[in-house]
C-alpha cells in the first residue's frame, strides 16, 4: 500500500513539474554508470545544454537538481523508472527510463577454479569480465583493478569479484575482419592513400596505407585489420556509425578499442546513440601504438532501434590520427563470482637444537612432510629421510625441507652443538716401591672415573691413593661440563728386587760387538768394565777378544735393594783360509786356476766378472784386465774371513796357438776332452771338428768348450779327425787348422 502511494505521489510531482512548459521535441537523453564496488550507487548525466532548470527522479521518491551529473545511492536492488525534466525558454524535455539495478550470480565469471597454493607462491585468477571489475578484499593481488590479477596472499582468502559484464555484441563486423562492411561513415572511404583528413581505410598494415604511420597493429592480434582514421577538425562527424536492433528497458554498454597514431594531437571521440552525445568524451593515449578501451552504459527506455556512433571531437587539423578496433554494444549485466584460494603452509617441526660430543653421534627427527632433503650433507647418515643421523666434526645448522603431497614445502632447522672433548691432563708413568703407595692426578674436567678401582683409595676422585701390587695401567675417564668424555692411562711399575733382570747373550764373531741388556733398577755397574762402552748404562754394547762372563750388579735406589746378575758372551773364531793362482793371464796362459784352502765354507768371489763361478772354491779366471779378486768364506756359526789375489794380465810373450794332437775320451779326468790351449785371452772364436769323411761333428764359439767325442749323442770310433780354429784374440788373429786323434 506504501509503495503505491509513492508512486502515486511521484506522478502527482511529475505532472506538477511537466504542467509548467509544454512538451518539445526531444532534445537530450542520459547515460548511467555503476561503480562495481558500490553497485546501487549510480551516476546518471546528460550531454544536453542550453536548459533553464533540470530536475532528476530517481524512481524511489528521491529527487536532485540543478545539476546536469548526479549521483544516487539506493537502499535495495530493483527496477528504477528514472526520469529527466529539463525546461528551456518555450518547452520541457522529459526522458524516462526503467533502469535494471540487479546483481545477477555468474558462476562462469571467474574461470579459475577454487586452488590450493602454497605459501610464499601465488597465482594468476583469470576471469571474463568487462569493463569494470571489484575484488573483495584485496589483499595480496598485484592489481586490484586488474580482471587478470595474480594472488600471493598468505592465507586461505575467498575472493569476490563484481564486474559489469556484457551479452553477446549487437555489432556487425565490430573486429573489421571482413573488412569495409557493416558500417556507415561521414568520413571517405580512401584505401590507396590516408594523406588527406577525413579519410579511412580497413587495414592490417598502417604503413602501406599511410607511410608517416608507425608499424602498429591491431588490438586482438596485433595482426589483423583496424578501422584506420586520417581525423579532421570537424566536430560531431560521424566516424563510425551502424543501426542496431535493441530490447526496450534494457542496460547496455558501448565500448570501442582507440589506438593514437601521430605524434602528437590524440583523437577526441565521444560515443552517440540515436544522434545524442551519451558519456564524456575520451581521449587517446599520448603514446603512439598503446590501446585503450573506453565505453559508455545507456537504458534503452521505449526504444526497439538505436543509431550507434562514434563521432569526431577534435577541432585542431593537424596530428589527429587514430584506429578503432573490436567495437562492442551488449546487453550490460552487473555479475559476481567469487573463488577460495587455499593456502597451504607445511608445518615441517623437527626436534629441537642438541648438543654433542666430537665424535659422537644424535639422530635427528622432523614431521609434517609427505619427503625431506636435509642440508648441508656433512655428518648426516641420510639427506633423503625424516630420522638421519647426524656425525658432525664442527657445529652445524641443519636444515630440512619438507614437502607435502600438494607439493608444497616448508623448512625447519636444528642447531647441533659439537663440544670438544676434554683435554686430559694425567701423571706421567711412574713406579712405587714394593707394598707401597703413590697419589695419582688427573685434570681438565668436571669429572672422573678410575679404572681398576680394586687398589685405589677413591675411583671417583682427580686425585687418589693407588696401593698396587704388581704392575698396573691405570686409566681414568674425564668428564667435561658438556658431558663429553675423555680418557688417559698411566703405568705404574711395582719395584722389586724379582724385577731385576739380564738378558741372555747369544753368541758372536771374533771383532764383533753385542748389546747387553739388563734392567729393574736405576744404578749399573758392568764388569769387566774394558771390553763395554759404557759400564754404567743399563745396555751397554761388548767387545769381547774371547768368550767372557759379564757381571752386572743393579741397585735400585728408590726402594734401596741391589743384585748381582751375569751372561756369558761366547766368542767364535773366524773361519781360517788361504788363497792362491795358478798363474797370470798373458799371450801364452788364457786363464788362471784360482784356489782357497781351509775349511768346509760357503765361498763368495767378487768380483764375479771373469770367473767360472763365483760360490766354489776353485774357479777359473779369464778377466780381461788385472783384477783383485776377493774371496768371503761364512762357517757354520756365520763367522765370516776375507783374503784377496791379484790376477795380473799383459799382452807379452808370443801366441803358440797350440792344438793337441790327440785325446782319450775315457773317463777318467785325464784328456777327456779336445779344446784350444794357450791362446790367451780369446774374444772372438769360430772352433769346428770334421770326421774324415767332411761331416762336421763339433762347434762352438766359447773359448771353454770342448769336444767330449760324441756326435749326436753317439761315441764316436778312433780315428783321425780334422779341426779349423778362427780366433781374434787380444794379442791377435789365427787361423789354425790341422789333424788329431782320438784314441779309445
Amino acid at each position: 500500500m506504501k509503495k503505491t502511494l509513492s508512486l502515486l505521489l511521484l506522478l502527482s510531482v511529475l505532472t506538477q513539474w511537466s504542467s509548467a512548459q509544454p512538451p518539445c521535441n526531444p532534445r537530450g537523453d542520459f547515460s548511467f554508470s555503476r561503480n562495481p564496488c558500490a553497485p546501487l550507487t549510480v551516476t546518471y548525466a546528460t550531454t544536453a545544454t542550453g536548459f533553464n532548470t533540470i530536475r532528476w527522479f530517481f524512481g524511489d521518491a528521491a529527487v536532485a537538481t540543478g545539476n546536469a551529473s548526479v549521483t544516487h545511492l539506493y537502499a535495495s536492488t530493483g527496477n528504477y523508472q528514472v526520469t529527466l525534466i529539463m525546461d528551456y525558454a518555450t518547452c520541457s524535455d522529459t526522458v524516462t527510463k526503467l533502469i535494471a539495478l540487479n546483481i545477477q550470480p555468474d558462476n562462469q565469471l571467474i574461470q579459475t577454479n577454487d586452488t590450493l597454493i602454497c605459501s610464499g607462491s601465488s597465482k594468476q585468477i583469470k576471469t571474463k569480465a568487462g569493463a569494470q571489475v571489484c575484488w573483495s578484499p584485496v589483499t595480496g593481488l598485484d592489481n586490484p583493478n586488474s580482471p587478470n590479477p595474480v594472488t600471493s596472499v598468505t592465507q586461505t582468502t575467498t575472493y569476490y569479484l563484481h564486474s559489469l559484464t556484457t551479452g553477446a555484441n549487437l555489432i556487425t563486423n565490430g573486429d573489421f575482419s571482413a573488412g569495409n562492411s557493416g558500417f556507415n561513415s561521414q568520413y571517405l572511404y580512401d584505401p590507396g592513400s590516408g594523406y588527406n583528413p577525413g579519410v579511412y581505410t580497413v587495414t592490417n598494415n598502417l604503413q602501406a596505407w599511410h607511410p608517416a604511420m608507425p608499424a602498429c597493429g591491431d588490438h586482438t592480434t596485433g595482426t589483423g585489420n583496424m578501422m584506420a582514421v586520417n581525423g579532421a577538425e570537424t566536430p560531431n562527424e560521424k566516424v563510425w556509425t551502424q543501426t542496431i536492433a535493441v530490447q526496450p528497458n534494457t542496460n547496455y554498454m558501448f565500448s570501442t578499442w582507440l589506438q593514437h597514431v601521430t605524434s602528437s594531437n590524440p583523437a577526441r571521440l565521444q560515443f552517440s546513440i540515436n544522434n545524442v552525445t551519451l558519456g564524456p568524451v575520451f581521449v587517446a593515449n599520448n603514446s603512439t601504438c598503446i590501446w585503450d578501451q573506453f565505453y559508455a552504459t545507456w537504458n534503452s527506455g521505449n526504444n526497439t532501434t538505436a543509431i550507434i556512433s562514434i563521432v569526431n571531437q577534435n577541432i585542431v587539423y593537424s596530428g589527429n590520427d587514430f584506429t578503432l578496433d573490436d567495437i562492442v554494444f551488449a546487453p550490460l549485466h552487473y555479475s559476481t563470482d567469487s573463488v577460495k584460494i587455499t593456502v597451504e603452509k607445511p608445518a615441517i617441526i623437527s626436534s629441537a637444537d642438541q648438543s654433542v660430543c666430537i665424535g659422537k653421534s644424535v639422530q635427528l627427527n622432523t614431521a609434517g612432510g609427505l619427503s625431506y632433503i636435509w642440508t648441508p650433507a656433512n655428518g648426516l647418515s641420510n639427506t633423503g629421510i625424516p630420522n638421519p643421523v647426524a656425525t658432525p666434526l664442527a657445529t652445524t645448522e641443519y636444515i630440512v625441507s619438507g614437502t607435502t603431497a600438494n607439493n608444497c614445502t616448508g623448512k625447519d632447522t636444528v642447531l647441533v652443538t659439537v663440544n670438544p672433548l676434554p683435554v686430559v691432563s694425567i701423571i706421567p708413568d711412574t713406579s712405587v716401591c714394593e707394598s707401597g703407595s703413590i697419589q695419582l692426578f688427573a685434570g681438565g674436567g668436571t669429572g672422573y672415573t678410575w679404572s681398576p678401582a680394586t687398589t685405589l683409595s677413591n675411583s671417583t676422585i682427580a686425585n687418589p691413593v693407588a696401593s698396587p701390587q704388581s704392575d698396573t695401567r691405570y686409566t681414568v675417564s674425564v668428564t667435561s661440563a658438556d658431558g663429553c668424555i675423555n680418557s688417559d692411562s698411566v703405568n705404574v711399575t711395582v719395584r722389586t728386587t724379582n724385577g731385576f733382570f739380564i738378558d741372555p747373550a747369544p753368541e758372536i764373531c771374533e771383532k764383533s760387538s753385542i748389546l747387553l741388556n739388563a734392567g729393574g733398577g736405576n744404578r749399573y755397574s758392568w764388569t769387566p768394565a774394558g771390553t763395554v762402552n759404557d759400564p754404567t748404562a743399563s745396555s751397554p754394547t761388548a767387545t769381547p777378544l774371547s768368550t767372557t762372563l759379564y757381571t752386572v750388579l743393579i741397585t735400585d735406589t728408590v726402594c734401596n735393594s741391589s743384585k748381582s746378575l751375569n751372561t756369558l758372551v761366547t766368542v767364535n773364531n773366524l773361519p781360517a783360509i788361504t788363497v792362491s793362482k795358478s798363474n797370470d793371464i798373458d799371450c801364452v796362459n788364457g786363464s788362471s786356476q784360482l784356489q782357497v784352502a781351509g775349511g768346509n765354507y760357503q765361498y763368495q768371489w767378487t768380483p764375479s766378472t771373469g770367473l767360472s763361478s763365483a760360490i766354489i772354491a776353485n774357479p777359473l779366471a779369464t778377466p780381461a784386465d788385472t783384477t783383485i779378486y776377493t774371496v768371503t768364506a761364512t762357517d757354520s756359526k756365520g763367522c765370516v774371513n776375507t783374503e784377496a789375489i791379484t790376477v795380473n794380465v799383459s799382452y807379452t810373450g808370443k801366441m803358440l796357438y797350440l792344438m793337441p794332437t790327440a785325446f782319450t775320451p775315457n773317463g777318467d779326468g785325464k784328456n777327456d776332452c779336445y779344446g784350444i790351449k794357450y791362446w790367451g785371452p780369446v774374444q772372438e772364436l769360430d772352433f769346428s771338428i770334421y770326421n774324415r769323411w767332411g761331416e762336421r761333428v763339433f762347434h762352438t764359439n766359447n773359448p771353454n768348450a770342448c769336444w767330449n767325442g760324441l756326435y749326436k749323442g753317439a761315441r764316436q770310433d778312433a780315428g783321425v779327425f780334422v779341426y779349423v780354429v778362427k780366433a781374434k784374440t787380444l794379442c791377435g788373429d789365427a787361423f789354425k787348422k790341422g789333424t788329431f786323434a782320438l784314441i779309445r
